[in-house]
Protein backbone atom coordinates (compact mmCIF):
# COMPACT_ATOMS: atom_id res chain seq x y z
CA UNK A 1 0.00 0.00 0.00
CA UNK A 2 2.98 2.02 0.79
CA UNK A 3 4.28 1.66 -2.35
CA UNK A 4 0.98 2.17 -4.08
CA UNK A 5 0.78 5.79 -2.24
CA UNK A 6 4.41 6.46 -3.41
CA UNK A 7 3.70 6.01 -7.02
CA UNK A 8 0.67 7.73 -6.51
CA UNK A 9 1.87 11.17 -5.40
CA UNK A 10 4.60 11.03 -7.43
CA UNK A 11 2.69 10.85 -10.62
CA UNK A 12 0.30 13.97 -8.90
CA UNK A 13 3.34 15.58 -8.33
CA UNK A 14 5.11 15.12 -11.89
CA UNK A 15 1.23 16.23 -12.83
CA UNK A 16 1.06 19.53 -11.12
CA UNK A 17 4.51 20.73 -12.40
CA UNK A 18 3.79 19.70 -15.63
CA UNK A 19 0.27 21.99 -15.45
CA UNK A 20 2.85 24.79 -13.44
CA UNK A 21 5.25 24.86 -16.51
CA UNK A 22 4.58 25.84 -19.75
CA UNK A 23 7.29 26.56 -22.96
CA UNK A 24 9.26 28.91 -22.48
CA UNK A 25 9.85 32.41 -24.08
CA UNK A 26 12.85 32.88 -25.71
CA UNK A 27 14.71 36.12 -26.95
CA UNK A 28 17.10 35.41 -29.29
CA UNK A 29 19.51 38.88 -29.97
CA UNK A 30 22.45 37.82 -32.35
CA UNK A 31 24.61 41.42 -33.76
CA UNK A 32 25.88 40.61 -37.44
CA UNK A 33 29.12 42.15 -38.84
CA UNK A 34 29.43 41.90 -42.74
CA UNK A 35 33.23 41.73 -43.73
CA UNK A 36 33.28 41.30 -47.24
CA UNK A 37 34.11 44.41 -47.83
CA UNK A 38 34.38 46.95 -45.33
CA UNK A 39 33.26 45.62 -41.75
CA UNK A 40 29.41 47.15 -41.11
CA UNK A 41 26.88 45.93 -39.00
CA UNK A 42 24.11 44.25 -40.53
CA UNK A 43 20.59 45.60 -39.82
CA UNK A 44 18.58 42.15 -40.99
CA UNK A 45 20.87 39.30 -38.80
CA UNK A 46 20.32 35.97 -40.84
CA UNK A 47 21.21 33.74 -38.31
CA UNK A 48 19.33 35.39 -35.88
CA UNK A 49 16.73 35.24 -38.04
CA UNK A 50 17.02 31.62 -38.85
CA UNK A 51 17.20 30.40 -35.05
CA UNK A 52 14.00 32.20 -34.68
CA UNK A 53 12.36 30.20 -37.48
CA UNK A 54 13.62 27.60 -36.21
CA UNK A 55 12.28 28.23 -32.80
CA UNK A 56 9.32 29.06 -33.55
CA UNK A 57 8.83 25.86 -35.80
CA UNK A 58 9.50 23.75 -32.95
CA UNK A 59 7.11 25.65 -30.63
CA UNK A 60 8.43 27.80 -28.79
CA UNK A 61 7.39 31.13 -27.60
CA UNK A 62 9.47 33.77 -29.38
CA UNK A 63 10.27 37.63 -28.66
CA UNK A 64 8.93 39.41 -31.77
CA UNK A 65 12.01 40.29 -33.97
CA UNK A 66 11.19 43.61 -34.78
CA UNK A 67 11.32 44.64 -30.91
CA UNK A 68 14.69 43.35 -30.75
CA UNK A 69 15.56 45.61 -33.89
CA UNK A 70 14.07 48.81 -32.07
CA UNK A 71 16.67 48.48 -29.05
CA UNK A 72 19.56 46.86 -31.12
CA UNK A 73 18.92 50.56 -32.75
CA UNK A 74 17.80 52.60 -29.69
CA UNK A 75 20.21 50.98 -26.88
CA UNK A 76 22.95 48.77 -28.01
CA UNK A 77 25.04 48.99 -24.87
CA UNK A 78 22.28 46.84 -23.18
CA UNK A 79 22.81 44.22 -25.74
CA UNK A 80 26.63 44.57 -24.97
CA UNK A 81 26.55 44.58 -21.59
CA UNK A 82 24.43 41.54 -21.22
CA UNK A 83 26.41 39.12 -24.17
CA UNK A 84 29.47 39.92 -21.71
CA UNK A 85 28.10 38.84 -18.60
CA UNK A 86 26.60 42.13 -16.51
CA UNK A 87 23.73 40.74 -14.74
CA UNK A 88 22.13 43.71 -14.53
CA UNK A 89 21.84 43.89 -18.24
CA UNK A 90 20.25 40.72 -18.13
CA UNK A 91 18.03 41.05 -15.63
CA UNK A 92 16.87 44.48 -17.49
CA UNK A 93 16.11 42.49 -21.28
CA UNK A 94 14.32 39.66 -18.97
CA UNK A 95 11.86 42.53 -17.56
CA UNK A 96 11.55 44.17 -21.36
CA UNK A 97 10.74 41.19 -22.74
CA UNK A 98 9.33 38.94 -20.25
CA UNK A 99 12.01 36.23 -21.51
CA UNK A 100 13.03 33.25 -19.51
CA UNK A 101 15.92 32.15 -21.91
CA UNK A 102 18.12 34.60 -23.56
CA UNK A 103 19.86 33.58 -26.63
CA UNK A 104 22.87 35.75 -27.05
CA UNK A 105 25.99 35.82 -28.93
CA UNK A 106 27.54 37.70 -32.13
CA UNK A 107 28.09 36.18 -35.63
CA UNK A 108 30.44 37.39 -38.73
CA UNK A 109 30.52 36.94 -42.37
CA UNK A 110 33.47 37.43 -44.83
CA UNK A 111 34.63 36.78 -47.96
CA UNK A 112 36.94 33.90 -49.30
CA UNK A 113 38.36 32.80 -52.94
CA UNK A 114 36.76 30.52 -54.76
CA UNK A 115 40.01 28.64 -57.19
CA UNK A 116 39.15 29.54 -60.90
CA UNK A 117 35.24 30.94 -60.74
CA UNK A 118 35.77 34.40 -61.38
CA UNK A 119 31.58 34.84 -61.11
CA UNK A 120 31.15 32.16 -58.06
CA UNK A 121 31.40 34.61 -54.60
CA UNK A 122 31.86 32.36 -51.33
CA UNK A 123 32.04 33.35 -48.05
CA UNK A 124 32.89 32.36 -44.51
CA UNK A 125 30.71 32.47 -41.04
CA UNK A 126 31.17 32.26 -37.53
CA UNK A 127 28.59 32.42 -34.96
CA UNK A 128 29.23 32.40 -31.20
CA UNK A 129 25.91 32.22 -28.71
CA UNK A 130 25.30 31.46 -25.24
CA UNK A 131 21.66 30.17 -23.74
CA UNK A 132 21.51 32.02 -20.44
CA UNK A 133 18.19 31.54 -18.35
CA UNK A 134 17.53 35.20 -17.28
CA UNK A 135 15.63 34.53 -14.10
CA UNK A 136 19.09 33.19 -12.69
CA UNK A 137 21.27 34.19 -15.15
CA UNK A 138 22.72 30.80 -15.20
CA UNK A 139 24.53 29.63 -18.68
CA UNK A 140 22.48 26.63 -19.72
CA UNK A 141 24.80 26.42 -23.03
CA UNK A 142 27.87 27.84 -25.24
CA UNK A 143 28.07 26.78 -28.78
CA UNK A 144 30.17 28.03 -31.67
CA UNK A 145 28.88 27.26 -35.62
CA UNK A 146 31.33 27.68 -38.95
CA UNK A 147 29.26 27.82 -42.18
CA UNK A 148 29.83 28.55 -45.65
CA UNK A 149 27.90 29.58 -48.19
CA UNK A 150 28.28 30.93 -52.48
CA UNK A 151 26.14 33.00 -54.44
CA UNK A 152 26.65 33.67 -58.08
CA UNK A 153 27.95 37.35 -58.24
CA UNK A 154 27.78 38.61 -54.62
CA UNK A 155 29.96 38.10 -51.61
CA UNK A 156 27.17 40.01 -49.77
CA UNK A 157 24.38 37.51 -50.55
CA UNK A 158 27.04 35.03 -49.87
CA UNK A 159 27.65 35.99 -46.22
CA UNK A 160 24.06 35.75 -45.55
CA UNK A 161 23.87 32.38 -46.82
CA UNK A 162 26.80 31.28 -45.00
CA UNK A 163 25.26 33.08 -41.60
CA UNK A 164 21.92 31.84 -41.89
CA UNK A 165 22.91 28.68 -42.29
CA UNK A 166 25.03 28.77 -39.33
CA UNK A 167 21.67 29.66 -37.17
CA UNK A 168 20.23 26.31 -39.06
CA UNK A 169 23.08 24.49 -37.45
CA UNK A 170 22.78 25.99 -34.02
CA UNK A 171 19.11 26.20 -33.36
CA UNK A 172 18.47 22.46 -33.01
CA UNK A 173 21.54 22.04 -30.28
CA UNK A 174 20.35 25.32 -28.58
CA UNK A 175 16.45 24.08 -28.53
CA UNK A 176 17.35 20.80 -26.73
CA UNK A 177 19.16 22.28 -24.25
CA UNK A 178 15.90 24.70 -23.52
CA UNK A 179 13.64 21.70 -23.46
CA UNK A 180 15.96 19.76 -21.10
CA UNK A 181 15.53 22.88 -18.98
CA UNK A 182 11.79 23.12 -19.39
CA UNK A 183 11.36 19.02 -19.47
CA UNK A 184 7.52 19.30 -18.74
CA UNK A 185 4.64 20.84 -20.18
CA UNK A 186 6.37 21.63 -23.14
CA UNK A 187 5.99 19.59 -25.99
CA UNK A 188 8.58 20.91 -28.66
CA UNK A 189 9.58 18.94 -31.72
CA UNK A 190 12.93 19.29 -32.65
CA UNK A 191 13.12 17.22 -35.66
CA UNK A 192 15.77 14.49 -36.78
CA UNK A 193 18.80 16.16 -38.64
CA UNK A 194 18.49 15.60 -42.44
CA UNK A 195 20.86 13.85 -44.77
CA UNK A 196 23.12 16.33 -46.75
CA UNK A 197 22.07 17.63 -49.83
CA UNK A 198 24.38 17.70 -52.97
CA UNK A 199 24.45 20.50 -55.78
CA UNK A 200 26.32 20.28 -59.05
CA UNK A 201 28.04 23.62 -60.29
CA UNK A 202 28.89 23.44 -64.66
CA UNK A 203 32.35 22.47 -65.08
CA UNK A 204 34.92 23.93 -67.14
CA UNK A 205 37.85 23.30 -69.10
CA UNK A 206 41.46 23.89 -69.35
CA UNK A 207 41.53 21.57 -73.01
CA UNK A 208 39.93 21.62 -76.04
CA UNK A 209 37.02 19.37 -75.83
CA UNK A 210 33.74 18.49 -77.31
CA UNK A 211 30.69 20.98 -76.27
CA UNK A 212 28.29 18.35 -75.87
CA UNK A 213 30.75 16.66 -72.94
CA UNK A 214 30.27 19.53 -70.87
CA UNK A 215 26.64 20.16 -71.40
CA UNK A 216 25.77 16.71 -69.97
CA UNK A 217 28.49 16.16 -67.80
CA UNK A 218 26.39 18.26 -65.12
CA UNK A 219 23.49 16.44 -65.40
CA UNK A 220 25.36 12.90 -65.38
CA UNK A 221 27.14 14.04 -61.79
CA UNK A 222 23.69 14.35 -60.60
CA UNK A 223 22.04 11.28 -62.07
CA UNK A 224 24.85 8.98 -60.57
CA UNK A 225 24.64 10.75 -56.89
CA UNK A 226 20.94 10.59 -57.35
CA UNK A 227 21.42 6.79 -57.86
CA UNK A 228 23.62 6.26 -54.50
CA UNK A 229 20.75 7.55 -52.68
CA UNK A 230 22.18 11.18 -52.26
CA UNK A 231 19.34 14.52 -52.47
CA UNK A 232 20.25 16.35 -54.97
CA UNK A 233 19.29 20.37 -55.17
CA UNK A 234 20.19 23.44 -56.93
CA UNK A 235 24.09 24.45 -55.72
CA UNK A 236 22.81 27.31 -53.43
CA UNK A 237 20.68 25.23 -51.38
CA UNK A 238 22.68 22.78 -51.19
CA UNK A 239 25.54 21.57 -48.25
CA UNK A 240 27.78 20.75 -50.43
CA UNK A 241 28.33 21.85 -53.67
CA UNK A 242 30.18 19.76 -56.71
CA UNK A 243 32.60 21.38 -59.59
CA UNK A 244 35.59 20.99 -61.52
CA UNK A 245 37.47 21.59 -63.95
CA UNK A 246 38.64 19.43 -67.42
CA UNK A 247 42.25 19.35 -67.23
CA UNK A 248 42.61 16.28 -70.18
CA UNK A 249 40.47 15.56 -72.95
CA UNK A 250 42.35 13.15 -75.57
CA UNK A 251 41.12 10.99 -78.36
CA UNK A 252 43.46 8.16 -79.73
CA UNK A 253 42.15 6.73 -83.33
CA UNK A 254 43.11 3.47 -84.37
CA UNK A 255 42.15 2.05 -87.74
CA UNK A 256 40.81 -1.15 -89.16
CA UNK A 257 41.89 -0.74 -92.13
CA UNK A 258 45.27 -0.24 -92.89
CA UNK A 259 44.77 1.69 -96.24
CA UNK A 260 45.89 5.19 -96.53
CA UNK A 261 42.49 7.56 -97.06
CA UNK A 262 40.62 4.60 -95.75
CA UNK A 263 40.99 4.58 -92.15
CA UNK A 264 37.92 6.53 -91.50
CA UNK A 265 36.05 3.64 -92.67
CA UNK A 266 35.94 1.65 -89.46
CA UNK A 267 38.58 2.46 -86.58
CA UNK A 268 38.46 2.09 -82.92
CA UNK A 269 38.10 4.78 -80.69
CA UNK A 270 39.71 5.17 -76.96
CA UNK A 271 38.83 8.46 -75.27
CA UNK A 272 40.77 9.59 -71.89
CA UNK A 273 39.83 12.43 -69.51
CA UNK A 274 41.10 13.94 -66.67
CA UNK A 275 38.61 16.30 -64.03
CA UNK A 276 40.11 18.23 -61.04
CA UNK A 277 36.99 17.49 -58.95
CA UNK A 278 36.50 20.33 -55.92
CA UNK A 279 33.72 19.74 -53.35
CA UNK A 280 32.85 22.77 -51.36
CA UNK A 281 31.50 21.70 -47.88
CA UNK A 282 29.04 24.60 -46.73
CA UNK A 283 28.81 23.70 -43.44
CA UNK A 284 32.39 24.35 -42.73
CA UNK A 285 33.60 26.52 -45.77
CA UNK A 286 36.08 24.45 -46.33
CA UNK A 287 37.26 22.99 -50.13
CA UNK A 288 38.16 19.32 -50.86
CA UNK A 289 39.95 18.57 -54.18
CA UNK A 290 40.77 15.24 -55.95
CA UNK A 291 41.41 13.90 -59.69
CA UNK A 292 39.74 11.24 -61.44
CA UNK A 293 40.67 9.67 -64.44
CA UNK A 294 38.16 7.96 -67.16
CA UNK A 295 38.63 5.92 -69.82
CA UNK A 296 35.87 5.03 -72.34
CA UNK A 297 36.52 2.74 -75.82
CA UNK A 298 34.28 2.46 -78.53
CA UNK A 299 34.22 1.97 -82.57
CA UNK A 300 33.75 4.77 -85.39
CA UNK A 301 31.74 3.56 -88.41
CA UNK A 302 31.46 5.45 -91.79
CA UNK A 303 32.04 8.58 -88.98
CA UNK A 304 29.09 7.18 -86.74
CA UNK A 305 30.19 6.17 -83.09
CA UNK A 306 29.42 3.33 -80.80
CA UNK A 307 30.57 3.39 -77.22
CA UNK A 308 32.80 6.21 -77.08
CA UNK A 309 30.40 9.24 -77.69
CA UNK A 310 30.97 12.52 -75.20
CA UNK A 311 27.81 11.25 -73.15
CA UNK A 312 29.31 7.82 -73.02
CA UNK A 313 32.62 9.70 -72.23
CA UNK A 314 30.77 11.92 -69.32
CA UNK A 315 28.88 8.98 -67.51
CA UNK A 316 32.13 7.24 -67.19
CA UNK A 317 33.72 10.57 -65.09
CA UNK A 318 30.03 10.82 -63.11
CA UNK A 319 30.66 7.37 -61.93
CA UNK A 320 33.88 7.99 -60.94
CA UNK A 321 32.95 10.88 -59.37
CA UNK A 322 29.66 9.56 -57.36
CA UNK A 323 32.28 6.87 -56.05
CA UNK A 324 34.54 8.82 -54.61
CA UNK A 325 31.56 11.14 -52.94
CA UNK A 326 29.25 8.30 -51.62
CA UNK A 327 29.99 7.99 -48.19
CA UNK A 328 28.16 11.75 -48.12
CA UNK A 329 25.03 10.84 -48.59
CA UNK A 330 25.30 8.67 -45.43
CA UNK A 331 22.64 9.96 -42.86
Amino acid sequence: MRTRAAVLIGFLVTWVLALGQTCPTVCVIIPEEDRCVVPRPVPDPACETAIIRAFLSYGFHVVDQQQVKFLRMTDPEIIERARNGDPTATRMLHERFAADILVLGEAYAEGTQVPGRLSLQAARSMAEVRVIEATTERILAADREHAGGIDIGSCELAGKRALERAGAELAPRLARVIVQRFSYGCPINIPAIAPPKIGVTPFEAEVHCPSDFLRVLDNAVESEISQRGCRTVQPLASDFVITGTVTDYKEVFTPAIQIPGLEWIWRGVAVWVTVDVQVFDLATAELKAYEVTATVTGVEIFGFRFGASPRDTARAVAKQMASRIGWRCRS
